[in-house]
């Protein structure tokens, strides 16, 4: 995520704005034709239709640079609410006249549910007149996470079942970049039950997409839960149904627990699972290789076919 900033006032009024957002409500229904309708109001003359509460993007969930000073004597902070580890890095874009103390650029990790002083920005002469901008980009993770490739997952869903790997490592259709290189697309219906294949504590939710496509608009549309492990590698669940998360921000899972449905919404052609195993790799993120433990009970690199 990268932002820049012009000035602290300019960072509240975004912030100020966003706040007073309003939730809305959606609609769904299909007509006497079999063609499906979305809408913001009710239809008219329908008995039967879906409706579902859309709030607005949750600002609380975001990490946020903030002036603690005044104007004249900015002191920055980083504000991490995520319920887990995030690296920032920070950077004048234009300076003059003005230095931070610790020196910038600069590179940090705030811990979970924190706060962390950055710098203060003071002008080198105090006689002359001073300005500057910068730029923060952040990444969720600590980057000196390492992952055990060898550590048995299990498999996402309930054991009795078996489903099909329709994209595995390198694929294709949507695997090639370093977020989803080493990811797995599992193919299975809308709603079905999905489990985490490793313990450890939410990070972040999102759970009020409708609907999916290979649109590119659709690629930050979906739904997912991330969820970090102990050793700070992060698994990540995508493309789940609308408003099945049933886990919440913070909260610790343990391995093989329900934590939502299965989706088709976001970037996607079908309905599936995708799930990756990510660590941050020096302020992005980059997905690698994991094994997961078959019904068997053997550990395995998993590959395209049933499962």
């Amino acid at each position: 995520m990268k932002l820049t900033f012009l000035t602290g006032l300019f960072f509240l009024f975004l912030f100020l704005s966003s706040q007073s957002a309003v939730s809305k409500k959606y609609y769904k229904h299909v007509d006497e034709d079999g063609i499906t309708h979305y809408s913001d109001k009710p239809p008219k003359d329908v008995e039967e239709f879906d409706s579902w509460q859309v709030r607005p993007e949750d600002t609380e969930y975001k990490v946020k640079v903030i002036n603690r000073g005044t104007k004249r004597a900015p002191v920055y902070y980083a504000v991490n609410p995520y319920h887990g580890p995030v690296e920032i890095g920070i950077r004048f874009t234009y300076q003059s006249n003005v230095e931070a103390k610790p020196p910038w650029p600069a590179r940090y990790v705030v811990p979970a549910n924190s706060d962390l002083y950055l710098s203060s920005i003071t002008p080198i002469n105090e006689y002359k007149a001073w300005s500057f901008q910068y730029s923060v980009t952040s990444t969720l993770g600590d980057p000196s996470a390492t992952h055990d490739r060898n550590f048995p997952y299990r498999l996402p869903f309930i054991g009795n079942k078996i489903f099909y790997i329709s994209q595995a490592f390198n694929g294709k259709f949507s695997h090639q970049g370093d977020q989803n290189q080493y990811a797995l697309d599992i193919a299975m219906p809308e709603g079905t039950v999905v489990l985490a294949a490793r313990a450890g504590v939410v990070m972040d939710i999102a759970e009020d997409f409708y609907d999916g496509g290979v649109d590119a608009k659709k690629l930050h549309r979906g739904n997912y839960i991330r969820i970090l492990h102990d050793d700070g590698s992060m698994a990540i669940y995508a493309h789940l149904q609308l408003e099945s998360v049933i886990v919440a921000r913070g909260q610790k899972v343990k391995a093989m627990q329900k934590i939502a449905q299965s989706g088709n919404t976001g970037f996607t052609s079908g309905p599936h699972l995708h799930f990756a195993v990510q660590l941050n790799d020096g302020l992005r993120l980059k997905s690698v290789p994991f094994k997961l433990q078959h019904k068997s009970g053997a550990v395995k690199t998993p590959k395209i076919g049933p499962i």
